[in-house]
Formats: structure tokens, sequence, C-alpha cells
């Protein structure tokens, strides 16, 4: 390594923002020659073949006033990771983003996307311009934030909100489980112009943890003051509704609760499932982690607009138990394909690779076997005991409680992970200080800055066609100067219906 190496690799080591980050990354790629494989269409890891084709398709289309051509070739053939463009491998080689020709058909879609959507002709008409935009919206998918369990760990999913934030990358759709739900909840309560305050670490509340006296403890039943940390929470996170916070946000936020009892499944809430249900006690009972503090009872906003307890016979407790990522249910309700995760959960961190699938050569697919296949066997083993042994209620909730961390997928398709160390976790339920509040934050960025350039790519479309649904769902859309055909489309937080 010569002096210009050593030079761009401590300003890149040394950033504090994006901006700084990319011009060093840019930089430290273009003199160890990456550019020409970026410029370099061919690869095996995408059809490289079938994308220029496509691109060369929608170019000529566009440019020769073919509408009818370009709307049919769009309505069929636009779908997520097409010719594997989403390959995570394609984003190995360089350190800020992948093949330009990849960049260039997003690019050209999202650009064909608004010159169709702003277009006044009448063999496209605005009835049939929505129709189009809903129906690929639908079929192309969306894209989801989703922020695990992590106690005080949690405080990196600040971080990598704010780099996300910043670069207008933040999908309308954030699921959040334990620590998760609060940084879920506190950005889904404010509209898109009061999530900057958020942004500086002295603006928000960060004593979460008073550890009881043992007397309180043993009248409790729990180690942790509740009372703590519904003050945190309240500091934090606008006492409304689920309806209400979508009302003002635009944000689809849902948060994870498990039964503290048998015989409930664990509920994802969120203003289509709950609408009534109110954040306060759904964040505080996704982070009700049993032993530490007692489960909670959820309330909700009856038909006059009083608070009133939700089911009283019922409690709930830290989500991440049994649905840490709830990608299923997630799919299902908000047709979410593309699940970027923030992973800060402490049991789990040990046994996630920070390697993607089909990396790492032979000895990390080995490892990867062997865990899977420890896990499996426990799994078996432990629902054998559930199906077929006589438990009594606190057994039976042990080995229920034992199977859902088994069987939950912990990764996305682009996955954000802290550095592990023993002092973190000696201090994962503890009260941070505010220098600590700061590099965690800091590591969230760092963390994330690496991923952009992807998460920009993988997102661009989905972002486009539903800011084109909203547009179009108000009436006739007036071309902005900044969307013309041709031009490069904006990057912003888009808000969800």
């Amino acid at each position: 390594m010569d002096s210009k190496q050593r030079e761009l690799r401590k300003a890149l080591h040394h950033a504090t923002d994006y901006a700084s980050w990319r011009e060093a990354a840019e930089a430290l790629d273009h003199y160890e020659g990456l550019d020409e494989w970026r410029l370099d269409d061919t690869s095996e890891h995408y059809d490289w073949r079938l994308v220029r084709a496509r691109l060369r398709q929608v170019r000529q289309y566009r440019q020769e006033m073919q509408i009818t051509k370009l709307v049919h070739h769009l309505r069929q053939g636009l779908h997520w990771n097409l010719g594997n463009t989403g390959n995570p491998r394609l984003y190995d080689y360089a350190r800020v983003g992948t093949k330009k020709l990849i960049h260039d058909y997003i690019t050209e879609i999202a650009s064909a996307l608004e010159f169709l959507r702003d277009l006044d002709v009448p063999e496209f008409p605005h009835a049939a311009k929505l129709k189009f935009f809903t129906e690929v919206a639908q079929s192309y998918g969306r894209s989801a934030l989703m922020l695990s369990g992590g106690a005080t760990l949690g405080l990196f999913h600040v971080g990598v909100v704010k780099a996300l934030f910043r670069e207008g990358l933040v999908p309308s759709i954030m699921s959040g489980s334990s620590a998760g739900s609060i940084v879920c909840a506190t950005v889904g309560t404010r509209g898109p112009d009061e999530v900057e305050q958020l942004l500086d670490p002295e603006a928000a509340y960060y004593h979460f943890w008073r550890i009881l006296p043992l007397r309180d403890m043993l009248r409790n039943r729990a180690i942790a003051d509740q009372a703590q940390l519904r003050k945190a929470i309240a500091a934090n996170v606008r006492d409304l509704t689920f309806e209400e916070a979508h009302q003002r946000s635009g944000r689809v936020i849902n948060i994870t609760v498990s039964p503290a009892g048998v015989n409930q499944p664990p509920r994802l809430l969120n203003y289509l499932t709950f609408p009534y249900l109110y954040l306060h006690e759904a964040v505080l009972a996704s982070c009700a982690v049993p032993v530490l503090f007692p489960p909670v009872m959820l309330m909700t906003q009856d038909e006059r607009g009083e608070r009133v307890p939700y089911m009283p016979l019922l409690r709930w407790n830290d989500g991440s138990l049994k649905s840490d990522l709830p990608i299923l249910r997630m799919r299902r309700l908000h047709n979410v394909n593309h699940f970027i995760v923030s992973q800060t959960n402490p049991h789990v961190l040990p046994f996630v690779s920070r390697r993607e699938p089909g990396h790492g050569g032979p000895l990390h697919a080995a490892r990867n076997y062997l865990y899977s296949t420890v896990s499996g066997q426990a799994k078996s083993l432990i629902d054998l005991a559930r199906h077929n042994l006589p438990t009594a209620g606190g057994l039976r909730r042990a080995l229920d409680l034992s199977s859902s961390v088994l069987d939950q997928e912990y990764r996305g398709n682009i996955n954000i992970l802290p550095e592990v160390s023993l002092w973190r976790y000696a201090n994962v339920t503890a009260n941070p200080t505010m220098e600590s509040v700061k590099r965690f934050m800091l590591e969230g960025e760092r963390a994330t800055w690496p991923r952009m350039e992807m998460i920009r790519n993988q997102t661009l479309i989905s972002q486009t066609l539903n800011d084109c649904v909203e547009c179009l769902e108000k009436g006739p859309c007036a071309r902005p100067a900044s969307t013309r055909p041709g031009t490069k489309p904006e990057l912003r937080v888009v808000r969800a219906r």
C-alpha cells in the first residue's frame, strides 16, 4: 500500500458524514482502477444482456414518443430484481455503487415513469395513467425498513435512520420490535419536516433504565422500573393512535408484540390492523422483556374518543421474542418484497454472518450449514417436548419462546449490523452517556454508508411508482422542472397511502 492509498483510507476511516465518506471512497475506487470494472457491462452475477436490451428499448420508445409501446413494455416487463440486478455480489467490488449499466437502467426507468406521469396526450388520459401506475406499483412491490430489538444497542438504529433520512431514502413502511419500536414510533409520529430535529443526539431522551430495589423487584416480579421506561417512551414518542400517526407522518409504522400467555399469536400492530390502539402502550409492551419488565395491557380509543383498555384480560410483552422481523406479515399486509434490516438483537448478532448468502467460500458455507443443522435439531426437540410431554404453564411458555426464537428469520435483502464486543453486552441494559449515544449513532451511520448506493438503486423505482400514484390520485400532475424527461429524478421520502 503506497502513501496515496494510506491517505485515502485514512480519510475514509475518519469521515463524519456521507458526503466526505463517499468522496474518499470514490477517489480510492478510482485510484485502484475499479472504475474500469463499473464501466464493463459484463458479469456472471447478473443477466447483463437482458438489462442492456431493455434499457435500449425504453430509451428508444421514449425518444421516439412511442407511448403505447412504452406503456405496454413497462406494464408487464417491470419487475423487482430484473436479471438479478439486486444481487449483493454486484456491490462487493467497488466501495461506491455497482455496474454503470445497472445505474443507467434504474435511472432511465425512473425517468420514464415520471415522463409518463407528466405526459398530456389523448392516448394516455388520466384514468389510464392512474390504472397503469396503481397496477405496476402493486406488481413491483415495496421496500420496508425493519428495526430489530436490542436494548441499548438499539441506539445503532438511530444512526441508520439518520443516514438514510439525510439521503431521502427512509422507506415509508417501517417496523420495529422492542428497542426498534421506540425508534420506529418516534419517527412515525412526526411529519417529514419534524424528523430532522430527532437526528440531533441531544434532542431526545435516552434514560430508559432504572433498576428497582430488591423489595420492589419481589413485589413487581420485575428487575427494572417500568415507570422509567414509560417516561422515556413518552419523552420521545407522541401519544397518538396508529391511525393518527399515519395521518400525521404519512408513514406506515408497524410494532410487534408477543403474548404473555399461551393460545395467542404474536401481533403486528399498525394503522390497518389496530388503527385505534395507542402507540405509548404498544411500544411499552414491545419493550417489556420478560423478567426485566412486567407484561403490559394495551390501550385503545373507543367510539367516543376515550382511552380505554384493549382486551383487559390479555397482557403483552417483548415483540422480538416471537416476531423480531415480521417479514411474512409485512409481505401480506403491505405488499413488501424488499427488506432493509438493521439488526442489533444481542442473542442474534453472534450467529448472524456479515457475509451475504453464497459468500465466503467453503468454510463459511460449512459454518452456515452447521448452524442451521444444530438450530433445526434443537427446534425439533423443543417442539417434540411442547407437543408430547405434560408441561406446566411456566415451562410451556419457556418452550414456546425457545421454539419461536429458533424459528425466526433475522436477515433481509440488505443487512446493517453493529460491531459486537463484551463491553457492549455488559452494558446492554445500562443508560448510555451522551458520548456513547453519539458513538452509537455514528457507528450506525458508518455501517449504512457502504450500503447507501445499494439501497438507492434497489428502492428508486418503487419510490418513483409510489410517488406517481400519490400525485395522480390528487388529479392531473403538473410537470416539475426537476423531472423533465431525461433528467435524474430527485430522491425523497415517499408518503404511503
